[in-house]
């Protein structure tokens, strides 16, 4: 997912705003069971005030809650989408239905907006708000834990105000704190722990944008936006973890039809391969949503694209493609890039559909992990080849929610 910005000169631009203005910046997360977002006046070197924020305490609700609570923040305080200088969203680590949730509809508005989106560590924000709890000044060690589901956590440790291990997910006997340390986070989870807690269970706001602080002052450009999954389960070999985090996923570019439709005559010689004309006309449709994954130098590892279907009343989806280098299989891309539309998917709303053959046993495993469930058959389907396709379904998930 990339940060989006209207040009060269945005940085310079909000770096004059931060020096000698307030700047309005847009503050959401969605790693934890609460969906987080406010508006935050930051600039003249005081500490991030927040004018206007909603938390709701619902984990199966972020899709459905997130936007009207922006909206309804801005409103609040007075102010228009329009009037927001940057975003700063919590990139987890958190659940992976939830965060991407908060994650894309950061980047639909930095995009939409023009604006710089900065990705921060949930666990920093909280440990921000527990620094501003205790007035700015060095409160001791801290250990701070979020609820990993499947009776695991996610932490991390902080000295003098600076991350020094995490995060990470373990069981919470596996994490042995030392005497002189606090513990904040998820409360359920502190209280494990026979050390002293700290009543600060979700980010604010406003120690969401003071992790960010620094950046949006200096007008740094942001990194790219990365989710921090860190779901033990779903982990690779050490060695091919260390290589994913080197991946990035952000927008697929017309650049990269040529390098796509390379990867393409690899992957489906037989199904009736895109030829890069065919992926720069996909990139040019608004209703389509693409990302790639790329390695370090910025070379495409991977690539997905989405389709916007139906009318608003009725909206639906279809995946159009998945695709990953064979040298870069089993590091977790397929399954980083499926987020990624999902997330579209789900902020769009509806069901989502796809085909993929019926003997491509990894890829109908990979959405079944995702909701997905076949719902026909299509004979023939793929050409020249005459494969059979499974058609898959995943549906709304605010659907499934209902009594």
């Amino acid at each position: 997912m990339s940060a989006g910005r209207s040009g060269p000169g945005w940085a310079d631009g909000l770096e004059r705003r931060v020096r000698w203005y307030i700047v309005l910046v847009l503050a959401v997360d969605t790693a934890t069971p609460a969906v987080t977002s406010g508006l935050v006046r930051l600039g003249g070197g005081a500490r991030p005030e927040t004018l206007a924020s909603r938390v709701t305490d619902n984990p199966r609700a972020h899709a459905e809650v997130l936007t009207p609570q922006i909206l309804e923040c801005l409103a609040d305080a007075g102010h228009t989408p329009a009037e927001l200088d940057a975003i700063v969203v919590g990139v987890g680590p958190g659940p992976f239905t939830g965060l991407r949730v908060g994650m894309v509809t950061a980047a639909a508005f930095g995009d939409a907006l023009g604006i710089p989106v900065y990705g921060v560590c949930t666990l920093d924000a909280i440990a921000a708000d527990v620094r501003r709890l205790d007035g700015d000044v060095d409160g001791g060690d801290l250990l701070v834990v979020t609820d990993a589901r499947r009776r695991e956590i996610y932490w991390a440790r902080y000295k003098q105000d600076q991350r020094v291990e995490g995060p990470e997910v373990r069981k919470p006997a596996e994490v042995t704190p030392e005497p002189s340390v606090r513990v904040a986070g998820s409360a359920p989870h502190a209280a494990l722990f026979d050390v002293p807690t700290v009543d600060v269970q979700t980010p604010s706001p406003a120690g969401l944008v003071a992790v960010a602080a620094e950046a949006i002052g200096s007008g740094a450009t942001p990194d790219p936006l990365v989710p921090m999954y860190l779901r033990r389960p779903d982990a690779v070999e050490t060695a091919d973890r260390r290589a994913l985090t080197r991946t990035t996923t952000d927008a697929l570019r017309p650049e990269d039809a040529d390098r796509c439709a390379e990867l393409e005559t690899i992957l489906f010689p037989g199904d009736g391969p895109w030829s890069a004309a065919a992926f720069r006309s996909a990139l040019a449709s608004p209703n389509n949503h693409y990302v790639a994954a790329r390695d370090a130098d910025g070379r495409v590892l991977g690539y997905a694209g989405l389709a916007r279907l139906g009318p608003a009343v009725f909206p639906e989806s279809e995946v159009h493609t998945i695709g990953v280098d064979p040298a870069a299989r089993r590091q977790g891309i397929g399954g980083a890039l499926l987020a990624n539309l999902l997330a579209a998917a789900d902020r769009w709303g509806g069901p989502v559909f796809l085909e993929v053959r019926t003997d491509n046993d990894a890829a109908i495993a990979l959405y079944r992990r995702e909701g997905f469930e076949i719902v026909g058959t299509r004979k023939n389907y793929y050409q020249p080849s005459g494969a059979d396709a499974y058609t898959m379904k995943r549906p709304d998930p605010r659907e499934e929610r209902q009594p």
